[in-house]
């Protein structure tokens, strides 16, 4: 894909529990920005259908959905989204939370990103997390959530994989936000970050 084709984009990284989906949504609101959540996706997809009945397999056992099937479910929406001129990537930055979860997914998405930012939401309380998730489950009735075997599953999985992942990058993108903090305190964090970003990128395109 050519370069002028690729999408400006901040990934969202952290642990389950550590707040990703709480911040992506509030900045999707902003004005430029589009928030793509990839466990939403999954979830939106109809459960009886062929794809759907694939990702409950994985889902419900705390597993991650593999990596083709993932790619190829968001590859679809962002094109359904350009088709809509809800994404126009001269205009917009997507936000990205739950996508890459791993090494391999990060490079087969590398011609499509142009990653201009990593928010780092560190959580080192297991427990909170644990918590947090299970909070989740109850208010959004995510059943896969509330297993304490699922979850414990997940955090590994997290620690093992995902966290690797940012390996791929340039160390200078990845910027670390305390998500231990309240909801309020995090997104004041990425919104002075975001700010700054933002003014640097449009006196690049001034020059």
């Amino acid at each position: 894909m050519p370069a002028e084709r690729k999408y400006r984009t901040v990934l969202l990284f952290g642990m389950p529990g550590s707040g990703k989906g709480t911040q992506g949504a509030v900045l999707g609101q902003l004005p430029d920005l589009v928030h793509i959540s990839c466990g939403d996706l999954f979830r939106k997809l109809p459960k009886y259908g062929s794809l759907g009945k694939e990702i409950v397999d994985f889902t419900s056992q705390g597993l991650l959905v593999p990596d083709d099937l993932t790619v190829r479910i968001w590859e679809r929406h962002i094109k359904i989204l350009e088709m809509q001129e809800f994404l126009l990537p001269q205009i917009h930055t997507l936000i990205l939370d739950g996508l890459p979860r791993n090494y391999t997914q990060a490079e087969r998405l590398d011609h499509m990103l142009d990653v201009v930012q990593i928010f780092h939401l560190k959580i080192n309380d297991n427990a909170k997390a644990m918590a947090r998730l299970k909070s989740r489950a109850l208010r959004e009735n995510r059943l896969d959530d509330i297993n304490d075997e699922v979850i414990k599953r997940r955090l590994a999985t997290y620690h093992d994989e995902t966290y690797q992942t940012l390996k791929f990058y340039d160390p200078s993108l990845i910027y670390d936000i305390d998500a231990g903090q309240p909801p309020l305190d995090v997104l004041r964090d990425i919104i002075v970050r975001m700010s700054l970003l933002d003014h640097e990128w449009h006196d690049r395109l001034k020059d």
